[in-house]
């Protein structure tokens, strides 16, 4: 499994695409602690802002398993991975763990531009940081699993549909139908409506409006869902015909 994870890690980091997106990323997180600081607002503010913002991510995710798997699958090039003796099971676990890495790898630039950016650009109203950037850690953590779990989701569907605009299409329907259909629903029953604090896609919103020590709840979600899109992504990649 890890032939497969380092070659795509090279094929991904050796395109263009990849860092224009960590540039424009970076770029955005500077642009935006760059406004906070023209209207001078505190450090605190950039941290009480960007958990809220939390749901865009979600749209980006697809682009690293399009690259990673759908492509392959576009181009019919998995096949000569089973071919050399990979078995499904290490096939989809590989193209998963590659498209987390990278998910990583454009976390952590933006992440760090942003940080740099914060600190330099605007001044704190209490000189103990401690606090906010504990429940900052806490809140972000959450959601990172959350990716995680988008990006399971990405790579099961990735092999399945060999144009980009189909498997977009489910991969933002799997994520985002489900609420609508919960906030219709619960027009006619509430009963409904209690499905939104279990649906995938609203943990991000849910992260920046609920206590930290409520977090606990969208973590299991979280992990609920890993494990689910994991068991059913090794079941259906062994029926999955590969070509």
């Amino acid at each position: 499994m890890m032939k497969i994870i380092n070659a795509d890690l090279y094929k991904s980091f050796h395109r263009t695409y990849l860092y224009v997106m960590m540039a424009c990323l970076a770029g955005m997180a500077i642009l935006f602690n760059a406004i906070l600081a023209s209207q001078k607002a505190p450090l605190e503010a950039t941290f009480e802002l960007t958990v809220n913002f939390l749901t865009i991510p979600l749209f980006f995710l697809s682009m690293f398993a399009d690259v990673i798997t759908a492509e392959e699958n576009k181009e019919h090039t998995l096949k000569n991975t089973v071919s050399f003796g990979f078995s499904r099971a290490q096939l989809f676990l590989g193209k998963s763990v590659s498209t987390i890495l990278v998910m990583v790898a454009v976390a952590s630039v933006t992440l760090f531009a942003y940080f740099a950016s914060a600190f330099l650009l605007l001044q704190p109203q209490n000189n103990d940081l401690y606090p906010v950037l504990s429940n900052y850690a806490v809140r972000i953590g959450t959601a990172f699993l959350i990716y995680v779990a988008s990006v399971i989701l990405a790579t099961l569907l990735a092999a399945f549909f060999k144009r980009n605009a189909l498997f977009t299409f489910a991969y933002l329907g799997c994520l985002f139908v489900p609420v609508f259909l919960s906030k219709l629903l619960g027009l006619v029953n509430p009963v409904f409506s209690k499905a939104d604090a279990y649906l995938l896609a609203n943990q991000t919103d849910r992260i920046g409006a609920i206590a930290q020590n409520q977090l606990i709840n969208s973590v299991w979600v979280a992990l609920a869902h890993i494990a689910v899109f994991t068991v059913l992504g090794l079941f259906m990649f062994r029926r999955q015909e590969v070509n």
